[in-house]
């Protein structure tokens, strides 16, 4: 399934009736135009994508089984247990999982995400008050905590 926005197409595989991937286009800087959805909600899996692009809480569609060793699928279940409009640390993740020294590795865990707005990543955050990082580029992650208001916009 492809969802077109004003950014690029962000691309959803379902297998089985279950979301098994999505790919963002990558970003690396800020587009010079607002982000907008240009396909129209006719599914549960574009319903779901508009509310998160809404900043909306919504019942996340069913999940295909996720590919990863058992420390990611840790880090992505501890990732999905954040509510709308919450953020946690790296290190908080860490702690959360029973693995306090692992922050690096939980970065690098979010890094591999294969369903970023299905398993919300952009809510996990640095803990000296920037964002981190984003897999599909800063500008995705600065919108979705936007939307949320999470955090106030930025340059």
């Amino acid at each position: 399934m492809k969802i077109k926005t004003t950014w690029g197409i962000i691309v959803v595989e379902l297998l089985d009736g279950k979301v098994a991937g999505c790919a963002l286009p990558f970003l690396a800087a800020q587009p010079d135009i607002p982000f907008a959805l240009q396909t129209k909600e006719s599914d549960t899996t574009a319903k779901f994508i508009a509310a998160v692009f809404q900043g909306l809480e919504t019942r996340v569609p069913a999940l295909g089984k996720l590919e990863g060793t058992e420390f990611q699928r840790q880090v992505w279940q501890a990732i999905a247990a954040i509510p709308v409009g919450k953020t946690k640390t790296y290190g908080e993740l860490a702690r959360a999982i029973g693995n306090p020294g692992a922050v690096r590795a939980v970065g690098s865990a979010c890094g591999q995400n294969p369903l970023p707005l299905f398993i919300p990543c952009h809510r996990v955050v640095a803990a000296n008050g920037g964002i981190g990082g984003f897999s599909a580029g800063l500008p995705w992650k600065r919108l979705l905590l936007d939307r949320e208001q999470t955090i106030a916009p930025t340059g």
